[in-house]
């Protein structure tokens, strides 16, 4: 979902509405009579309320454009549909502060702590979030096109339905949170994110940068992947069922662990990927498994047609039922491998290692194995 023409955060008219109210308001409210100016018109357009006491108070529909909030207490307070657009929040109080569908454009909540914050259908377009520790957020349906959330703690959030063109997310820490089926591809940018343990099924990844990222234990069934650049990411004991991982690059990436059933890897580049332990299955015809460590590994009824296994460390792995048509394993080490039931017909094994290799029923097992 891209961010449309009426979508802009703030367009020449209105910035320049705002700009001309602040002034106007600028002097008269810039004392305690700012509260009292609040309580009785429900707007405080640019006012200073820094430090003040608002918490508990009922300013649904509240005009606070502009307003100085900084180390204001709104704990608890009521601000379903206000409007905070431009206001500065740094270091406010917002715990159980309710501001669902509240407009936040261009607002500073850099640094802010709001564990559990009550976002759905909150409009925070260029907002400034970064370093912010917003744990367990409910951001359903928000609005975050264009913000930066560099950094920021979004532990266990709620992000489904939410708009992210060309949202921030630099080494911010999403563990546990909840993007599924969100569409990630108009983010700008998420590199060293940590994803361990997210719910990113049918999401949407492609082309998506995530060099470096954790996503350990992440939960990406059936998702969209291929183009991705998972160089050097960790994805030990990740889920990935029916994702598409074509085109990808997982350079150095940490697989051990994970299952990888059912995918799609043609075109993906695996140098110096860690494999070992890995459950992998699916159409992986042609596939370059060239010097990497696939100890243990389950491939068990894998389409492994004209596969490169060569100087592959392959003890102990589970090959059984695979097709391994002209497969190549020169140079690969074997021990203990089991291929029982396997096509191995035109499979090449030259200076490979088959001590303690299981054949039994294979098709085209070596020739001195075979006698």
């Amino acid at each position: 979902m891209h961010r449309s023409y009426r979508q802009t955060s703030v367009s020449a008219a209105s910035t320049a509405a705002l700009i001309a109210t602040l002034a106007a308001y600028s002097g008269a409210h810039a004392s305690g009579d700012a509260v009292k100016l609040l309580e009785q018109s429900g707007a405080c357009i640019g006012c200073d309320l820094a430090g003040e006491d608002l918490s508990g108070r009922r300013l649904m529909a509240a005009d606070l454009s502009g307003a100085d909030l900084r180390d204001a207490n709104l704990r608890g307070a009521i601000l379903f549909r206000a409007n905070l657009s431009a206001a500065d929040l740094r270091g406010a109080k917002l715990e159980g502060a309710s501001l669902g569908r509240a407009n936040l454009s261009s607002a500073n909540l850099s640094g802010i702590a709001w564990q559990r914050a009550k976002l759905a259908h909150a409009t925070l377009i260029d907002a400034d979030l970064r370093n912010s520790d917003l744990r367990e957020a409910m951001l359903e349906h928000a609005d975050l096109s264009g913000a930066n959330l560099s950094r920021s703690n979004l532990e266990g959030a709620r992000l489904r339905h939410t708009t992210l063109d060309n949202t921030h997310l630099h080494e911010a820490r999403l563990k546990e949170a909840d993007l599924r089926q969100l569409d990630l591809r108009p983010v700008a940018s998420m590199t060293r994110v940590d994803l361990g343990g997210a719910r990113l099924d049918k999401a949407d990844l492609s082309g998506v940068d995530l060099s470096e990222s954790k996503l350990d234990t992440a939960q990406i069934n059936d998702a969209n992947l291929s183009g991705t650049r998972l160089v050097a990411a960790s994805l030990r004991a990740a889920e990935l069922r029916k994702s598409n991982l074509s085109d990808a690059n997982l350079d150095n990436a940490d697989l051990r662990n994970a299952v990888l059933q059912s995918v799609k890897l043609q075109g993906a580049t695996l140098n110096s990927t860690k494999l070992d332990q890995i459950t992998l299955s699916g159409n992986l015809i042609g596939m370059d498994f060239s010097n990497s460590n696939l100890r243990r590994a389950n491939l068990q009824g894998a389409n492994l047609k004209d596969a490169r296994f060569t100087n592959a460390d392959l003890r102990q792995a589970n090959l059984s039922a695979c097709n391994l048509y002209n497969a190549d394993f020169s140079g690969a080490d074997l021990r203990s491998a089991n291929f029982t039931r396997a096509n191995l017909r035109e499979a090449k094994f030259d200076n490979a290692d088959l001590t303690d290799a299981r054949f039994d029923d294979a098709k085209g097992a070596p020739q001195h194995v075979a006698d």
